[in-house]
Formats: structure tokens, C-alpha cells, sequence
């Protein structure tokens, strides 16, 4: 009988400690905000060119450029904390040459190589801030009248956000610069590079049609600008004492396809 009395003491002594048990908290995975995936796109755009040697344009064109194209891949570092960016843009130029020994008729290509972070500000709306690499090289395809040969290297940084206003609808806006003063694989009568620069700037409207797939439809303005000393590339009979200012500026539109493996 003593043995039993002591059995509701001990269901005493232990309910204090079953009673002081905290619940368990269970971690909720919040996914994180960068887009990772591919994006293929076919970027048509209108270009013009302008060159001038310090006396007035010597020469100006403007074409439409219907083979451009756009792929790009993006994933994640660190945790899912860190962006990290690839991608390839570049194709057709081919615009009237109006008789002079520079044109455009050839292709170019532009890489970039960019990391970075993406902040959720609120419910639908995002941003990502990027810095990284940039070059861009091209070639003609003509002996007369063909696009200047010549590399160019460098940094880059952009600034994107993102709002979703619908449920399957988002608008972006993109804002994108560059500095380039890096030359490599340029053809002589170009002369010296003293500056090269990137602008660009897009609006876009991506819509929804998976949860792993969208479709996007945009709007990009891209300007390039780049100046040379020493160069006789407008009048290869002449001593090599001219500047050079060279300026390209690209309407595209953007269709394109992206999806999350």
C-alpha cells in the first residue's frame, strides 16, 4: 500500500515539467524572390549609326535589323542569396553604306557576366541591383563598307524592378550602364580608344502561361558610344591624326520564352 501512495506524488512531481514543455516551432521555406531559369528571345530592332570626325556627320544610317537574338541564364549562389547571370545578345548589322569606307555591314555579339541580389519590397513587387563584366565584339562581313573590327571590355551595372500586377502579369523596367575602355582585336586605321560606353534601358510585360513558363514582350534602347584618337579610317590615304566618334543606337522589341527547369 505505501508503494501506491507514492504514485500520485510522482505524477505531481513530472506534471509541472510536462506542462512547462514548449510547442515545437516548425521552419515555413520561403522561396526565394530571383527568377532562375532561361530565357530565349528575338530581338528585331531598328539601328542607327552615326560616325563623325569632329567636322559634322561623315556618315549616318539607319536600317531595320530582323536577325537578333537574345538567351540568357540566371541562377543562384550562397544560399539562394546571390544572383549570379549569363548572357549572350547579338546578331545582323547591315545598313546603308552611302559610299564610304565605314559601315555596318557585318554582326556583333555582347556578353555580360553580372552578380548580384534581388529584395522583395513587398507582396508582388521586387528589385535587383547587378554588377559585373561586359564586352562586346564585332566584324564585317564587306572589305568596303563593312562594320569596323574591334573588341571592347569592361564593367557593368544595372538596376531592375519588378511588379506583379495581376496574377499571371508582371511589369518590369530595367535600367542598365557601362564603361568599356578596354580594346582587344581592333583593326589599326581604327586608331586608339579613349572612351567607350553603354546605355540601355528596357520596359517589359511578362505574362504567365505555367508555373515554370512565361512569355515576355519588351521594349529595349540601347546606345553605344566610343571615340578614337589618331585614326584615318574615313580617309585611309591620310596621316593618322583624326579623331574618331563613332555612336550606334538599337530600338528593339523583345519576344522571348522563359522557363524554370
Amino acid at each position: 500500500m505505501r508503494s501506491l501512495a507514492w504514485l500520485p506524488c510522482c505524477f505531481l512531481l513530472a506534471a509541472p515539467a510536462i506542462a512547462e514543455e514548449e510547442p515545437r516551432e516548425v521552419p515555413i521555406n520561403v522561396p526565394s524572390p530571383i527568377p532562375v531559369g532561361f530565357l530565349v528571345a528575338w530581338k528585331p530592332s531598328f539601328a542607327a549609326v552615326r560616325v563623325d570626325s569632329g567636322a559634322g556627320s561623315a556618315f549616318g544610317s539607319d536600317d531595320f535589323q530582323a536577325l537578333r537574338a537574345l538567351g540568357r541564364y540566371t541562377t543562384t549562389a550562397l544560399g539562394e542569396k546571390v544572383l549570379i547571370r549569363a548572357e549572350l545578345e547579338g546578331g545582323q548589322q547591315q545598313t546603308d553604306t552611302q559610299g564610304s569606307n565605314l559601315g555596318s555591314n557585318g554582326a556583333d555579339i555582347t556578353a555580360r557576366l553580372v552578380g548580384g541580389i534581388t529584395q522583395r519590397i513587398s507582396q508582388g513587387f521586387t528589385i535587383t541591383a547587378t554588377a559585373g563584366l561586359i564586352t562586346r565584339y564585332q566584324w564585317g562581313t564587306e572589305a568596303q563598307g563593312g562594320a569596323p573590327r574591334i573588341g571592347i571590355f569592361g564593367g557593368i551595372s544595372s538596376f531592375e524592378a519588378a511588379y506583379r500586377i495581376a496574377p499571371i502579369l508582371t511589369i518590369e523596367g530595367y535600367l542598365e550602364g557601362a564603361l568599356a575602355p578596354v580594346p582587344y582585336a581592333a583593326q589599326q586605321n581604327l586608331g586608339d580608344l579613349s572612351d567607350s560606353s553603354e546605355l540601355k534601358a528596357r520596359v517589359q510585360i511578362s505574362v504567365d502561361i505555367t508555373a515554370r513558363t512565361a512569355i515576355d514582350f519588351g521594349y529595349d534602347f540601347t546606345r553605344w558610344h566610343a571615340t578614337f584618337a589618331r585614326s584615318n579610317v574615313l580617309d585611309p590615304a591620310s596621316p593618322p591624326d583624326k579623331a574618331l566618334l563613332v555612336e550606334s543606337r538599337d530600338h528593339a522589341l523583345t519576344i522571348g520564352i522563359r522557363w524554370k527547369p
